[in-house]
């Protein structure tokens, strides 16, 4: 899971009071820019299709639109615009800038789906089920599922041109914009070399704790916190550094505590099986530090059930005593705080223009690890 579907939540009960006397309302600004970039995108779309010649380029438009805003908290393009606001940042062509990062979303997904054999998106079929399923029911010649992926190829590629079309075309400076598809550019390498270890991660037997931080730092941490942060930042004519120091340790420990709960949570508030992680093979810190810690009893049980798509509710509560027993869950709690100290930390030394911003952003900093199951 990733930052997107626990970023709003629970900010309910927080108002932060900013030096104006005006009450500064976290929910309420993620909504607002949740609102506004997605009425960009709508725009967006309905403009490009009038541009496409061929109805089969439209239909794409089409259906990369549906995908696009079928649901989602923007989270990464509202970091851009906390960012950009953090250091001073006041014109409202951040939120066309923001949306880019929107469609990079939908590239990455669309192409991990794909990676994934995965039916669903947020509820509704995935890009290149969309289209096999076009082609059973239009009588297409060929294989559908070869079609679909085909597809599902070329529109997360399209979804990635679109996002730079919209980043370059936004109304800032020449050379800072440059600066921001530089470090776009970089989130996209980055998010690749977290996929290669990802995808090695269940290949291998000598997975370590130094590969699972490096996947999370490029994978959760960049692409999802640092990245967008930095984009904006950039855009605002921020030249310093300082913005990674908290961002990056901060992402770390989100997907810490995220994988705590992947292995602790209830069906209802993780929105899938309680099995899912162990099922899938997923090497989590918990898991790494339980297999070093454990004796040969639990090492076996772990590795019964890791990967295994048959596990039972019997052997994840098994494996959730062992990881607790061997200090597993301890360590992995205990790092995870560390990193949100020090990413704090970081952030209260950083020379900001808007302090405001900096409370939310430091709030968010605890709100990662206290999330619970």
């Amino acid at each position: 899971m990733l930052l997107s579907r626990y970023f709003i939540k629970n900010f309910n009960y927080l108002r932060i009071h900013g030096g104006s006397g005006e009450i500064m309302d976290p929910q309420e600004i993620m909504k607002t820019y949740k609102e506004k970039v997605e009425e960009y995108l709508r725009e967006f779309f309905q403009n490009k299709r009038k541009e496409l010649e061929h109805w089969s380029s439209r239909e794409a438009c089409e259906v990369l639109e549906e995908y696009t805003l079928r649901g989602g908290k923007r989270i990464r393009a509202i970091l851009m615009i906390l960012g950009y606001k953090l250091f001073g940042g006041d014109d409202e062509e951040i939120i066309k800038a923001a949306s880019s990062l929107e469609l990079i979303q939908s590239y990455l997904l669309i192409h991990d789906d794909i990676m994934d054999e995965s039916e669903l998106r947020r509820g509704k079929a995935t890009v290149h089920k969309i289209y096999e399923d076009f082609h059973l029911h239009r009588g297409y010649g060929g294989n559908p599922q070869r079609f679909g992926e085909n597809m599902g190829i070329v529109l997360g590629d399209l979804a990635n041109a679109y996002a730079i079309e919209i980043l370059s075309s936004s109304d800032f400076s020449p050379e800072r914009k440059i600066k921001a598809i530089e470090k776009l550019n970089e989130i996209i390498e980055y998010t690749g070399y977290g996929q290669i270890i990802d995808i090695y991660s269940s290949m291998v037997d000598n997975f370590s704790e130094e590969d699972l931080l490096l996947l999370h730092k490029y994978k959760t941490a960049r692409y999802t916190i640092e990245g967008p942060l930095v984009m904006g930042s950039i855009l605002a004519g921020y030249t310093g550094e300082g913005v990674e120091k908290f961002a990056i340790p901060v992402g770390v420990a989100f997907q810490l505590q995220d994988d705590i709960l992947g292995l602790f949570g209830s069906e209802e508030k993780l929105g899938k099986p309680v099995t899912s992680d162990l099922a899938e093979g997923k090497k989590t810190l918990l898991i790494i530090k339980a297999l070093e810690r454990g004796n040969k009893e639990q090492r076996r049980e772990i590795l019964s059930a890791l990967g295994n798509p048959a596990v039972t509710m019997e052997q994840l509560e098994r494996i959730r005593e062992i990881v607790k027993n061997t200090g597993s869950l301890q360590y992995s709690m205990e790092l995870a705080e560390k990193l949100v100290n020090e990413g704090k930390n970081a952030l209260k030394d950083l020379h900001v223009k808007n302090e405001d911003i900096k409370k939310v952003l430091l709030y968010l900093a605890d709100y990662m690890i206290r999330r619970n199951y």
